[in-house]
């Protein structure tokens, strides 16, 4: 997916022509060049992405349930299942002994790789509910 020229941060998603873009979020903690991983909620299914892609690289989309199951998972066993690679929908998770992250799509291979301070940043504005969806969005998840 490439960025619309002159639209910082949004990007178009297929099947969504003439609509207005959306918008990718970060945590607050992330600065502005790097240690992001980013997020955008449409229609209640939640993408994510690396900023270090440039835009180019993979986007992972998940449903409302498959969301809460990965949040749940990183929140509630990030640092205890080391090693141990954890399926989510057609997603392999696994948090590796350096601190990364990788979250790999089985069915392409293709693969987001975040580190430790990315991690950190991510996991905290997933405890402060940044990447929630809008009460609006919320209806469409439900």
């Amino acid at each position: 997916m490439t960025p619309l020229p002159g639209r910082a941060g949004l990007t178009p998603l297929p099947g969504r022509a003439g609509l207005t873009p959306l918008r990718w979020t970060k945590a607050r903690r992330s600065d502005s060049t790097s240690a992001c991983v980013e997020v955008m909620i449409d229609s209640g299914v939640h993408h994510v992405r690396d900023t270090k892609d440039a835009g180019v690289g993979p986007v992972v989309r998940l449903g409302a349930p498959d969301w809460r199951r990965l949040r749940d998972l990183l929140l509630g066993t990030h640092r205890s299942v080391l090693g141990t690679p954890t399926q989510v929908a057609d997603l392999r998770i696994t948090t590796h002994t350096d601190g990364f992250v990788t979250i790999e799509r089985t069915g392409d291979g293709s693969m987001l790789r975040f580190t430790p301070v990315e991690v950190e940043c991510f996991l905290d504005g997933l405890r402060r509910g940044e990447f929630d969806p809008l009460p609006q969005q919320a209806a469409l998840t439900a």
